[in-house]
């Protein structure tokens, strides 16, 4: 992995001392719930399967994550922040019943296997006037403090603090609390949501989340996005994340008129840079992370998931014409044309000034802003022909384009 700047190796050292990095940084469940009620001023975490998905996670994050001093802070930031917007979207519902009344109409979705282009098609689609991506400092806090309202900047650090920790992780993915960011912080104060697996190695608490009910995160999901737009005018959200792929017929029972752009890309260019990305977010808070066992639970994740949506799909488990495909390597050549065609199969009014938007958007965020993010299928034993052939039912049905590889 990367050098470690000086700073984050002198917190990490100073476990030593401690004892461990859990005595110097302890993760305890109802310590943290405790701090989270006293903090708010409120105590009630309501019931439902929260809870359980709550304790196993931090057990698994004790036992199994091996996190350093530096993880363990910003992983206690994580779960007290979580807590307390719990407590607070209870508090706000029972104060003004009227939010959860209020209807979340025909929000647009983007999902698709990680590194397709979901980010910046994201992006892209907060650029139209009719639609409003939701930003990260909104979800983190979504509720102004008495006074100035602060948000933006108090919410900053944490994430900048992922490339202040490995200035490389800037060049993996950016992340900023003023960009739109993935519906995963909508689903935060569940708590059974995929977000771990990106940063911290939790395989218990993920084994166990994959057979647990995604209904009540997508809940908590409309739940928030209620809280968001209360007080505003009309609404129409855009949102993504990866996260939705395999679970779109619960999106959908959820969200019965939204619309969904499914987005594909060559599965030997997604499953090295997931597998780098992921690596590389489990490193900012551990040191214990091997590569090529990441590569290997992240491709058979990958390769569930893609069965799974493509099944959804063709079984008629979610309405076919409220999906629609968008090729990677499409939005690349030709960014109007290829979200003009999603928007006009999707029946998306496409706006005027969307183009000039788009292209401006795209002029002022080049793709090696923060440089090149590299590696190659190697680096973690892969090979590409083998990833194509595990598969090739996946290519063949979405006509997936290969892409050169080395």
């Amino acid at each position: 992995m990367h050098t470690r700047p000086d700073w984050v190796r002198r917190m990490n050292a100073m476990a030593t001392g401690a004892g461990a990095a859990g005595d110097l940084v302890p993760l305890d469940a109802d310590d943290l719930m405790a701090r989270a009620a006293r903090s708010t001023g409120l105590d009630d975490f309501g019931p439902g399967s929260w809870e359980e998905a709550y304790r196993r996670l931090v057990d698994s994050l004790n036992d199994e994550a091996q996190l350093h001093v530096v993880g363990r802070l910003q992983t206690r930031y994580d779960l007290l922040t979580q807590l307390r917007v719990r407590l607070q979207v209870r508090d706000a519902v029972r104060r003004d019943p009227s939010i959860a009344d209020a209807q979340v109409t025909a929000p647009v979705f983007v999902t698709g296997p990680a590194r397709s282009g979901t980010s910046i098609l994201h992006e892209l689609l907060s650029q139209d006037p009719n639609l409003r991506g939701p930003l990260g400092w909104e979800m983190v806090q979504p509720f102004a403090p008495p006074g100035v309202d602060v948000r933006p900047v108090s919410t900053e650090p944490s994430f900048d603090l992922w490339a202040d920790v490995s200035p490389e992780f800037a060049a993996v993915h950016e992340l900023a609390s003023t960009l739109p960011e993935e519906c995963i912080w909508l689903m935060a104060p569940e708590f059974a949501m995929g977000y771990w697996a990106t940063c911290t190695n939790v395989p218990g608490f993920m084994v166990w989340r994959a057979t647990s009910d995604p209904l009540p995160g997508y809940e908590m999901h409309r739940t928030m996005l209620q809280v968001l737009q209360h007080g505003d005018g009309p609404t129409t959200w855009a949102l993504k994340s990866p996260v939705h792929l395999g679970r779109l017929s619960t999106l959908f029972a959820v969200y019965p008129d939204a619309r969904v752009i499914h987005t594909h890309r060559d599965p030997a260019k997604v499953v090295p840079s997931t597998v780098s990305t992921v690596a590389n977010g489990r490193w900012l808070r551990s040191d214990a992370v091997d590569p090529k066992e990441v590569a290997v639970t992240t491709g058979f994740g990958m390769a569930m998931m893609l069965d799974t949506t493509m099944a959804e799909r063709t079984s008629g488990a979610v309405p076919a014409d409220q999906v629609t495909d968008l090729h990677y390597l499409d939005l690349l050549r030709d960014p109007v044309g290829a979200i003009g065609g999603a928007y006009e199969r999707l029946g998306i009014p496409f706006t005027d000034e969307l183009p000039a938007r788009i292209t401006a958007y795209l002029a002022a965020r080049p793709q090696d802003k923060h440089g090149v993010h590299r590696y190659t299928a190697a680096d973690f034993g892969l090979d590409p022909d083998e990833i194509r052939q595990s598969a090739a039912a996946y290519i063949e049905h979405y006509g997936v384009e290969a892409e050169p590889t080395g």
